[in-house]
């Protein structure tokens, strides 16, 4: 069983670092005014992330206030940066 946790650790690590690094690179290199694909991709590319985190612990019924807690800060900082950043990329040129 142990081998099995560690690919899965190992696995979800390199998938959160691989994640990571996409969205501060988009972030540093692409964020223009008018560039409208950054924001698009910013909003839809976070779905699957919250869906398959959120979704998991609602199946398995892990679903205590506090061990969400910084996925629900998480959801309310990224929403507010889409809102904050939508009239900057979303302006035509």
């Amino acid at each position: 069983m142990i081998p099995v946790i560690a690919h899965d650790r190992a696995g979800f690590g390199s998938a959160l670092i691989s994640v990571g690094l996409l969205v501060l690179m988009i972030s540093l290199w692409g964020f223009r005014k008018g560039e409208s694909w950054v924001w698009n991709t910013l909003a839809t590319g976070a779905l699957p992330a919250f869906i398959a985190g959120i979704g998991t612990h609602l199946f398995i019924g892990y679903t205590t206030f506090i061990h969400l807690l910084p996925v629900y800060f998480l959801v309310i900082v990224y929403l507010l940066g889409l809102v904050l950043s939508y009239p900057f990329l979303k302006m035509k040129e």
